[in-house]
């Protein structure tokens, strides 16, 4: 399977229920606005959540970014509360050091209005390129496609204003139960020691022409 060296997206999400305000959350969220705003640093952070733990020298290479500015950012994401150092290494007479995220690349869709309308198109670009990414990737290898395991669905849909906002509801919902099922995965492999299932679990839900209805 042909390696990734594109950029890392941003999981955008709504809100399905009120969620309770503090002083720790709305830290956490600026904090991670600061970390997805620049476009390197956001990838990095999105890197690191999807590979578990890497080292700057790692991120470098499968970026293809300076390493001085790659070692930057990382020390920005922890400062940030984000990613933590986990361990190091000996490697020719110095220390590689190694890191994970701690905070999940994501932006509900009030702090997505937050960010520069720039970096705001070039996070949403770079998640859909992702999704490419992860189709044209499991078509050459043969997986997508090749047995009945996979849901692809395209639902054009007329809403009004309510009902577009239980339709962003709904994505959330299930963006949450996906990750509960995750969590639940990880458990039974732990004890089982399994091996894992590479899944690419994807959510669209967007406005469009209505000339798009047609096509």
């Amino acid at each position: 399977m042909p390696k990734r060296t594109k950029g890392a997206g941003l999981d955008l999400v709504g809100a399905d229920e009120e969620q309770p305000k503090s002083d720790r959350r709305e830290g956490a969220k600026t904090n991670r606005i600061t970390a997805m705003s620049h476009p390197l640093r956001g990838r990095i952070l999105r890197v690191l959540f999807e590979r578990d733990v890497m080292s700057p020298a790692q991120l470098s290479r499968e970026l293809h970014a300076e390493l001085s500015d790659v070692s930057y950012h990382v020390r920005a994401l922890v400062k940030l509360g984000c990613a933590e150092e986990v361990s190091t290494r000996a490697v020719r007479g110095a220390l590689e050091h190694f890191y994970r995220a701690i905070e999940r690349p994501l932006i509900d869709t009030d702090e997505f209005e937050e960010l520069d309308p720039f970096i705001a198109e070039d996070l949403v670009c770079q998640a859909i390129q992702r999704i490419l990414d992860d189709f044209v990737d499991s078509r050459q290898a043969e997986m997508v496609g090749y047995d009945k395991d996979f849901h692809i669905s395209r639902t054009p849909l007329i809403l009004d204003e309510e009902g577009y906002k239980e339709g962003m509801q709904a994505f959330e919902r299930c963006r949450r139960e996906m990750s509960k099922i995750e969590q639940r995965s990880a458990e039974r492999r732990a004890e089982s020691g399994a091996p894992g299932i590479s899944t690419s679990a994807d959510l669209l839900f967007f406005k469009m022409p209505s000339a798009s209805l047609d096509n």
